[in-house]
């Protein structure tokens, strides 16, 4: 190179930033495994109960059931918890699909249903339920329902 010239990139300017470029396919790994960006389904939170509700929870062969919903109702995921104590941690995965290898990505509605039966689905008189206020995105985390309804 004759006198000060700089080393140009195939694009014309100088290449400073060469570095990154190398850095490009890790730092979009990584972001893909961050939440809604995921290609993993992950959904979760807690559930707890509304105070009215606290003395009608099943102390024995309960079962609770949380429901991933797209916005036609059709289930997505359902995962089953024996016997909870509340408050309940509570991770949905891709184990919890309906259909295996799925990856919802759109807006999904959250149900939670609580019975001595457990049948999901199928509400009998004395079953408990609730219902997230918003549609919940795949990834989300810090997910809250609150079992406020008895049937």
């Amino acid at each position: 190179m004759a006198g000060g010239e700089k080393k140009r990139s195939a694009g014309g300017a100088s290449d400073p930033g060469g570095r990154l470029r190398g850095l490009l396919p890790f730092l979009l790994a990584a972001l893909a495994a961050c939440g809604p960006f995921s290609r993993d389904f992950r959904v979760s939170g807690t559930i707890t109960l509304a105070s009215p509700l606290q003395r009608r929870v099943p102390r024995a062969n309960a079962v609770l059931f949380v429901i991933a919903k797209n916005r036609g109702g059709v289930p997505l995921a359902v995962l089953r918890i024996v016997n909870p104590r509340f408050p309940v941690s509570f991770t949905m995965t891709e184990q919890d699909l309906l259909v295996p290898g799925s990856r919802p990505r759109e807006p999904l509605e959250l149900q939670v249903q609580m019975n001595t039966h457990g049948n999901v689905g199928m509400p009998v008189p004395g079953d408990l339920e609730g219902v997230h206020p918003d549609l919940v995105r795949p990834g989300e985390r810090r997910v809250h329902v609150v079992i406020d309804r008895q049937i």
